[in-house]
């Protein structure tokens, strides 16, 4: 039986370096000094968080079954998604959608009697 999707998702970000064993007092402190490296951390971790996301939702791509039908020239680059085969995300699509359709709920201090 696999592992649980919480046990995949744990060992992944440990894989990842983005959780790890706990710190110190000292160790918190020193880390919190090396202020041009925390830029670059945050920019490695949510690059890292990116991926670990698209593995662990495969329904979030629409992907196309059977592949390209035959190959098309073009001078424009492929996109990294079309290299793999993604047509679309539904989940973003249909949100984006009921944000245009459904208007903001009136909170109950906005009705005037």
């Amino acid at each position: 039986m696999p592992a649980s999707q919480l046990k995949r998702l744990k060992a992944s970000l440990r894989e990842q370096g983005i959780i790890g064993p706990q710190q110190s007092k000292k160790q918190k402190k020193k880390k919190a000094q090396d202020e041009p490296q925390k830029d670059e951390k945050r920019l490695r971790k949510s690059a890292a968080l990116e991926n670990i996301r698209e593995s662990f939702n495969p329904f979030q791509f629409k992907m196309n079954a059977r592949g390209p039908k035959f190959q098309v020239t073009t001078n424009r680059p492929q996109s990294e998604n079309a290299k793999r085969g993604i047509k679309g995300r539904p989940g973003l699509a249909v949100s984006a959608s009921e944000k245009r359709v459904r208007p903001p709920k009136k909170r109950a201090s906005e009705h005037k009697c």
